[in-house]
Parts: structure tokens; C-alpha cells; sequence
């Protein structure tokens, strides 16, 4: 994560504390909700495939409100957006706490929340370049993200235990309380500042019309996203956590399977930032540490034990922590009025990345009966990518700083 001086410099910061704290609850509650959904589904349909279902109906509405609902978080304040859409959440979810509420109102509900989390998020990571110090913003980002990660996982298992001992009504009830500590906190905390493209229009004469033709035509923003897409690849293991714990023959397993990347990612970033203080040297690290997140799957082609597949899972999950350099030089590089509509295009991108790569695992794995070849096939190929990138990346730096020093 971060030095313990740089902790105490973000924590100081108002409407970086008032931020950092409601998004850290809000996730967490989110799990809890996640869980207690799932659960009532199972309770009244006693299908496992409608549960499946509802579980999965997570991963898609970003996909479709990315790209709809990004330019929100540019045409109006931040703020306003980041307060409406909290309170709108903690309404909806409130509705579904509601006892007897019907299943069909409750998915559709589920799906309008997730759907509006898209303006919030992107207004949030918009916000975050005025909110920060310029030499504390990639400290910020680390702490957001091992913070999002560490919540993830301890609302999880809040969450089974909760649910397990309550209705499953009140974890949503809970979750829609974290929307109205979220909603409040940043009303009192963030300032106001007016809205980056209020019509739409602004831009420089020397810049792309869209977000997009922006993100494609850049050099370096369209190899950070490329890089970061490699996800996909990097999260077949967890895609096939299932037949690969049953393959080595510890169905126990598979819950220390799919908990290593979220665990060693926050470690990799820890190590990351508590030995390069200079955000110019992390970025540098981006490509070599892609390439470190994909590499060890190649070993699966060798049919690893239980003992070597932990192993190599930390090492890639440590690898994985590139995605915070990364994440942070993108939003730095984004212009101000394209950040809301870019993050809601990245955000999608990204998603789709990690659905399409598990779902395309499981049907090659289907297909030639291995799972381990399967893993080190995702490996080869994406090792080939990063390196590629890795040049990309380097070169496109090494072009933005020449024309620095030129101009």
C-alpha cells in the first residue's frame, strides 16, 4: 500500500478521508447484499441455476452503463452526482430490505442500482486528480484500490456469517444504510466545483472530439488500457477455480483459490509502494510486472500440485499489482472533461475482459479436457501480449518525453 507517512498525509485530507471511508463501507456492504440475494433466491426457487444467475447479474450492468452513463460524471459537478446517485442507491436497496418483496422487483432492482454505481464510480475517479496532491495521487489510488479489495473480502465473510444467523433482509438493510453514510459523508465533506463539460463541447484544439477516439488514438492511454485488459487472461485460474481444485483432487480448496489473487494483489502493491516511493519508477514497472502476472501460469502446462499451484497463483497475483500504476497514470493523462465518460468505457472494456476471458477458459477447457493446459495456454498467449506491451509502453513514454523536453 502506502509508507506509513504518505497514510497519515491522505488521511488528513478531508475529502479524501470522507471519500476513502464511505467507498471502503459501501463495498463491503455491497458483498453483504450480494450474498443475501443469492441466499433469498436459493430460499424460494431452490434452484442452484437461478441463484448462478442472480449472482452473475453483478457483472453486466457495468458493461452497458459504462459506455451510456460516463458522460455524467463530466456534464454535471461531481459532487452532485456522486450525492444523487448514493441516495438513489440506498433508496433502491432499501425497497428490496422490504419483507415479501418479489424476486422478479428485486433483480430488476439490483439491476438499476448496479446500473447507477457506473456515474458515481466514474465521478469519484474523476475526482480524485483535484482531491489529491500531484505527488500523493498514486498513493491515493493504492490506498482506494487494496482498500476496495480488502472490503471485498471482509464483507464476504461478514456475509456468510450474517446471513447464516439473520434475515437476509437486513444485510440489505445494511447495505443501504452504507449508501446513506457514503451519500452524507461526501455531501459534507467535498467541495463543490463546477462541472468539467458542462455542454458537452469543451476541448482543445490539439485534442480528439470523444473519450474515446481519445483513449484509441494516444499512444500511451491506448497501450495502459491494453495493458490492463490483460486481466482477462490473468483471471482464468479464477474462472476454473472449480475443476482445478477438483483436478488436484481438494474440492476444499476452492475458496483459498479464488481469495489469493484479491490477497496477493493487496500484498504486491503493498511491496510496490513501501519500496518505490518514485511514481515515475512504478510506471516504469508496468510491463515487467504485467508480464510477472501471466508468466507463472505457464507452469500449469507441468500439472502442478496443490503446494506449486498457491505458489504460482501469489507470485502472478503480486504481479497483478501493476494495475495501480496503470490505473493511476491513465486517469492522469485522461483531460479533465473526458474523465467521466473514459472511466465508464474502461470500466466496461475491463469487465468484459474478465467475463469473456473465464467464460472462453471454460469452454476451451470443455473442449480439451484439461484445465491445467488451459491455464498455461491463457499464460502463453498473454505473456506474448504484455511483452508486446511492455515495448509499447516504453516506447510511448520515451515519445511523450522527448516532446516534453523539446517543447
Amino acid at each position: 500500500m502506502t509508507s506509513r507517512g504518505a497514510l497519515r498525509e491522505l488521511i488528513r485530507l478531508r475529502e479524501f478521508r470522507a471519500m476513502w471511508i464511505g467507498s471502503t463501507v459501501s463495498t463491503a456492504g455491497d458483498q453483504l447484499a450480494a450474498v443475501a440475494l443469492s441466499l433469498l433466491v436459493f430460499e424460494r426457487t431452490h434452484s442452484a441455476a437461478w441463484t448462478a444467475l442472480t449472482w452473475s447479474m453483478t457483472l453486466f450492468p457495468p458493461l452497458i452503463s459504462g459506455p451510456l452513463l460516463g458522460w455524467v460524471a463530466d456534464r454535471f459537478p461531481r459532487r452532485t452526482v456522486m450525492v444523487t446517485t448514493a441516495w438513489l442507491q440506498a433508496v433502491l436497496m432499501a425497497v428490496m430490505a422490504i419483507p415479501g418483496m418479489p424476486l422478479w422487483a428485486m433483480i430488476v432492482l439490483l439491476v438499476v442500482v448496479l446500473m447507477i454505481s457506473t456515474p458515481y464510480l466514474a465521478a469519484q475517479e474523476a475526482s480524485l486528480p483535484h482531491v489529491l496532491p500531484a505527488n500523493r495521487y498514486s498513493d491515493g489510488v493504492a490506498l482506494f484500490g487494496t482498500s476496495v479489495d480488502i472490503a471485498q473480502m471482509a464483507g464476504l465473510a461478514a456475509a456468510g456469517f450474517l446471513v447464516a444467523h439473520t434475515d437476509p433482509g437486513v444485510a440489505l438493510g445494511i447495505n443501504a444504510a452504507t449508501f446513506v453514510l457514503l451519500a452524507i459523508l461526501v455531501q459534507v465533506s467535498v467541495k463543490h466545483r463546477p462541472a468539467a463539460d458542462p455542454l458537452g463541447r469543451k476541448k482543445k484544439e490539439d485534442e480528439p472530439r470523444g473519450a474515446l477516439t481519445l483513449m484509441v488514438t494516444e499512444p500511451r492511454l491506448r497501450t495502459l488500457l491494453g495493458v490492463r485488459l490483460l486481466a482477462g487472461l490473468a483471471m482464468v485460474p479464477e474462472g476454473l477455480a472449480v475443476p482445478l481444485a477438483a483436478s488436484l483432487n481438494a474440492v476444499w480448496a476452492v475458496g483459498l483459490i479464488l481469495a489469493i489473487e484479491p490477497a496477493a494483489n493487496v500484498l504486491g502493491v503493498a511491496l510496490l509502494f513501501r519500496f518505490i516511493r518514485d511514481p515515475a519508477k512504478r510506471e516504469r514497472l508496468i510491463g515487467p510486472l504485467a508480464i510477472l502476472s501471466l508468466a507463472p501460469l505457464i507452469m500449469f502446462a507441468f500439472n502442478p500440485n496443490l503446494t506449486w499451484t498457491i505458489t504460482l497463483l501469489v507470485i502472478a497475483g503480486m504481479g497483478g499489482a501493476y494495475h495501480t500504476p496503470a490505473r493511476a497514470a491513465w486517469m492522469r493523462l485522461l483531460p479533465d472533461e473526458y474523465r467521466g465518460r473514459a472511466y465508464g468505457i474502461g470500466r466496461a472494456a475491463l469487465r468484459s475482459s474478465q467475463g469473456g476471458g473465464m467464460a472462453l477458459a471454460g469452454v476451451v477447457s470443455h473442449s480439451i479436457g484439461s484445465v491445467t493446459a488451459t491455464i498455461a495456454g491463457a499464460g502463453g498467449i498473454g505473456l506474448l501480449l504484455a511483452a508486446q506491451a511492455t515495448i509499447a509502453w516504453r516506447r510511448a513514454r520515451g515519445r511523450a518525453e522527448t516532446k516534453a523536453v523539446a517543447i
